[in-house]
């Protein structure tokens, strides 16, 4: 899975802006003056609001986020208008936590309007608009339309290596994206030398315990766990479950993800009554993280039924 966080800079941008724009206007009347303090606090409260999203996102309360950013959008698309960049960011921010709470199809339309808005009002190779572009790719990949997720990820990669590099870290964000859409292509070989590739580049550029490079870890074990090369996936499963719960905490929705793809590695292997405890901490994580109804709980409770009964004489 690929975690999109929320983004701050471009409400701190526009608040800055207006509030200087405060000091110069104490020369003006009152009632401009007035005026002026008033969208400052509004903007004030814009940014708390998503300084609390960010906060909420980060520690797995998404329910708590898509509601604060609910409200965002609609003041941003009241204050701003519904093409400003800060009303879409906002809304690309919404469509990152739906897709995080498992609601894909809401996120794909999402994704799809602001993709479209920031297409004509930026062009199309716009660094926010090649976000949308990868944002709608791992909504479609969530919805199993593969070959759809392909095409939209390797036309921004195109990009990304043309103007960014081949090894610019948003560039290896989409490599590591096209990855897992040609790991769940079935086309095994070329996803784990993508993933191979990404995660050494990211190992010298951001260190062994950056969440990017738990993240490319973790794909890479997946993808041995699918050529069936299951002591290989369970080592690396187990060194990356051991470094989210050291950066990240044992409660973290990470640390969980960990846990279920350790179980289902350990399952393979039929060692079920290890894969068992492990299996079971996930969907206890998930449910009281993420909600009983989202897929990752739904998948965690049933592969401890089917692990419970494996286990029956």
């Amino acid at each position: 899975m690929n975690k999109k966080r929320l983004c701050l800079a471009a409400f701190l941008t526009t608040f800055l802006t207006i509030f200087g724009a405060q000091s110069d206007a104490q020369e003006k009347p009152a009632k401009d003056r007035k005026g002026a303090q008033e969208q400052a606090q509004v903007l004030l409260a814009l940014h708390q609001q998503h300084q609390n999203a960010v906060s909420m996102s980060a520690q797995g309360r998404l329910r708590e986020a898509e509601a604060e950013l609910r409200q965002i959008v609609s003041t941003c698309g009241k204050v701003f208008g519904k093409d400003h960049p800060d009303t879409l960011i906002s809304r690309s921010n919404l469509a990152a936590t739906l897709a995080e709470e498992g609601k894909y199809a809401e996120a794909e339309k999402e994704n799809r309007a602001v993709l479209a808005i920031r297409r004509e009002v930026l062009g199309a190779e716009h660094p926010d608009t090649l976000m949308s572009r990868n944002n709608l790719a791992a909504a479609l990949q969530e919805l199993e339309r593969h070959a759809e997720a392909v095409r939209e990820y390797r036309a921004v990669l195109a990009v990304r290596q043309r103007v960014l590099g081949a090894e610019h870290l948003d560039t290896l964000d989409c490599r590591n994206n096209l990855a897992t859409a040609l790991n769940d292509q079935g086309k095994h070989g070329e996803a784990e030398k993508e993933h191979r590739e990404v995660l050494a580049l990211r190992e010298r550029q951001l260190g062994l315990k950056h969440s990017k490079t738990l993240a490319s870890r973790n794909n890479l074990a997946a993808v041995l766990q699918e050529q069936g090369r299951h002591a290989e996936a369970e080592r690396e499963h187990r060194t990356v479950l051991k470094l989210r719960e050291e950066v990240l905490g044992a409660r973290h929705p990470d640390v969980f993800l960990s846990c279920f793809n350790l179980a289902l590695c350990l399952e393979a292997q039929s060692r079920l009554d290890e894969a068992l405890p492990c299996m079971r901490r996930a969907q206890t994580g998930f449910q009281k993280l993420l909600g009983a109804d989202h897929p990752h709980a739904r998948f965690a409770a049933e592969s401890v039924r089917r692990i419970e009964l494996a286990m029956k004489p």
